[in-house]
């Protein structure tokens, strides 16, 4: 059960981390049709929940608090 939780906290790492890097990657392109507060309003709360996950899934994966 531990392996199964442990993918699934990665896989939401994964979607999370690719939502988070499609919103900030136009924070440095050449081209921006809106303000950099939107990119970084979209893009951080998502790098955050990736974080979250890939911690979870560190935390799962080595058996949680004792």
């Amino acid at each position: 059960m531990r392996f199964l939780w442990t993918a699934a906290l990665l896989l939401l790492a994964v979607v999370a981390g690719m939502l988070s890097l499609g919103a900030l990657q136009n924070l440095w392109s050449d081209y921006q049709d809106s303000e950099t507060s939107t990119y970084l309003l979209l893009g951080i709360p998502s790098a955050l929940v990736a974080l979250a996950a890939l911690y979870g899934a560190a935390r799962v994966w080595r058996g949680g608090p004792r």
